[in-house]
């Protein structure tokens, strides 16, 4: 295969939690989500976020932008 560049979106929330002194069982306990999906948003260990997850997070961390979120990474692949 040839070499190329792939993009993932990587979460911000473990920052955006810390910048409002907020921890991941506050978050869950305030949008109704489970504290382990919390904190695989947070690890970046889902491979796909729930669009309801997302709305409730940014609803919740009065987020406007899902840039501020997410965010974009791009990696070169060799293969």
């Amino acid at each position: 295969m040839k070499a190329g560049v792939h993009m993932y979106l990587k979460s911000r929330l473990k920052v955006l939690l810390a910048e409002r002194d907020m921890s991941q069982k506050d978050l869950a306990e305030q949008t109704g989500l489970t504290t382990r999906l919390i904190s695989e948003i947070a690890n970046n260990k889902v491979k796909m976020y729930p669009k309801d997850a997302l709305e409730k997070i940014m609803f919740t961390l009065d987020i406007k932008n899902l840039g501020d979120l997410l965010q974009r990474v791009d990696e070169e692949t060799d293969n």
